[in-house]
């Protein structure tokens, strides 16, 4: 599976804000400048990820977005989910198929996509953002006005994934 870059763009928005000062609010151009990617384009993922639960907006001077739960408790298949939209591998109404409705290689890649959603499942924003990826991104996103003074999130030693 081939991830967009809005999903690819917005796990990168998350993985900047998991490091970010908690509460604080992160300025928007501040990170598109980073990304190199349009404000306009970012503040669509942004409500992407607004109306899934996972980042809170505030408009004006002193706005931009936030985490709005706890990185540990963000899940990577529902996130990339909620990004991506479920049931994209194949748009059998797109053309439309003369197959729709008797193929079973629909149902066999919905059931691949379920199963890559399900084993992303078993990782946190916060897992991901672990370890040597943490200093990796801390090199990447130095605090800058108006991004949140970044702070390490510690890794899970009995997770075998916190040494990736």
């Amino acid at each position: 599976m081939h991830l967009s870059l809005h999903t690819d763009y917005g796990l990168r928005l998350l993985m900047h804000l998991t490091l970010a000062a908690p509460g604080a609010w992160v300025a928007t151009p501040a990170v598109a400048q980073r990304f190199d990617i349009s404000v306009h384009h970012l503040q669509k993922i942004a409500q992407t990820l607004v109306r899934a639960g996972v980042v809170e907006a505030r408009q004006g001077r002193s706005g931009g977005v936030r985490l709005a739960r706890d990185a540990r408790e963000i899940r990577l298949g529902r996130l990339v989910a909620n990004l991506e939209g479920v049931g994209t591998v194949v748009d059998c109404r797109r053309d439309p198929c003369p197959l729709i409705g008797r193929c079973r290689l629909k149902w066999a890649l919905d059931a691949a996509e379920q199963a890559f959603f399900l084993e992303l499942d078993r990782l946190t924003l916060a897992d991901v953002v672990a370890g040597p990826t943490a200093a990796a991104l801390r090199g990447l996103f130095r605090p800058e006005p108006g991004d949140g003074e970044a702070t390490p999130v510690a890794p899970d030693p009995s997770d075998p994934a916190s040494g990736n």
